[in-house]
């Protein structure tokens, strides 16, 4: 099947434990724009003592970020094309989680979870944000998404955003009227011929590459609308090439894409590393932010539903 579809920001998944810097840097510590790190910041339990446990009880090892290429040249938005999609399977797939500052001595890092379910009909995703100790897990974050599979692939209905100490919030989006909108908040913005949420547009990636490996090559451009913070705008993606990357899973071969910067919409660039191999999986993901800071998530585990 044949599927106009328009491709748009993907959800920061992970859990982060913050390190005690080795030396107190005297800075005034900006805004960070990271629902993680705020749920961070706003749990009692995560006191020095705490996270070193964590820390000590969960060695990581963290590798040096690779440098990345150069941006090619602004791209043209163009019009849509007609896209294949066919969902990957259902898996719940775990991420190790890596996060530097500038001017802090030592990083954030945690792990993140992806829940995805579907019956090719209908859908249910659910990313969990998290820090383990000895014998439980308190969960700090939490995004829940549902919806149907339909002619522009994944086709979300309502997501629900959970944060430790706060009250959930709600994206709806309106079929019927052509609206996306906001429960903490009155604005509304037109509904695109396949839009996602935060938490469906690595899913909806994934479903673009597994229906069709052609669909991906140097160069293409790819533009979906995402819905999140109160926004609906359009991201584009550009694909750069092709890479192996390691990963707890072993060397991965990837297709890399890139979100680059938008002047007037978002500061920040994302950059995506898909693998072939495992139905298109986004198994890498690099938030660079304005001010220097990284997150990176790199895929360490899979597990598929006839192993649960």
């Amino acid at each position: 099947m044949v599927i106009p579809i328009h491709l748009y920001e993907v959800p920061a998944i992970s859990k982060f434990t913050a390190v005690p810097p080795t030396k107190r840097v005297d800075r005034p510590r900006p805004h960070i724009p990271n629902p993680v790190l705020e749920a961070l910041s706003d749990s009692p339990e995560l006191d020095q003592n705490s996270a070193a446990a964590v820390i000590a009880a969960n060695p990581v090892t963290i590798p040096e970020p690779a440098a990345l290429p150069e941006l090619p040249p602004a791209p043209v938005i163009q019009s849509a094309q007609a896209l294949h999609t066919m969902p990957p399977p259902s898996a719940s797939y775990l991420l190790d989680v890596v996060r530097t500052e500038p001017n802090v001595a030592n990083p954030y890092y945690g792990s993140g979870e992806i829940h995805w379910s579907h019956d090719g009909t209908s859908y249910n995703l659910r990313l969990e944000v998290g820090v383990d100790f000895l014998f439980a897990k308190v969960r700090l974050y939490s995004v829940d998404s549902a919806g149907s599979l339909g002619n522009a692939g994944i086709r979300p209905d309502t997501m629900t955003e959970s944060r430790r100490g706060r009250s959930a919030t709600a994206t709806h989006f309106n079929y019927d009227a052509g609206t996306i909108s906001f429960s903490a908040s009155t604005a509304t913005f037109p509904l695109s011929e396949g839009a996602q949420d935060r938490a469906t547009v690595l899913m909806q990636l994934a479903s673009i590459g597994n229906a069709d490996p052609g669909q991906f090559e140097k160069g293409k451009e790819i533009t979906i609308q995402v819905a999140e913070d109160k926004d609906a705008s359009p991201f584009l993606f550009v694909v750069l090439n092709r890479e192996t990357i390691d990963t707890r899973l072993g060397h991965l071969d990837t297709w890399h894409i890139v979100r680059p910067p938008r002047p007037g919409t978002y500061s920040s660039r994302l950059d995506i590393w898909v693998a072939p191999d495992l139905n298109w999986l986004p198994v890498q993901l690099r938030n660079t932010e304005s001010n220097g800071a990284i997150t990176t998530q790199t895929i360490r585990k899979i597990i598929t539903e006839d192993r649960q």
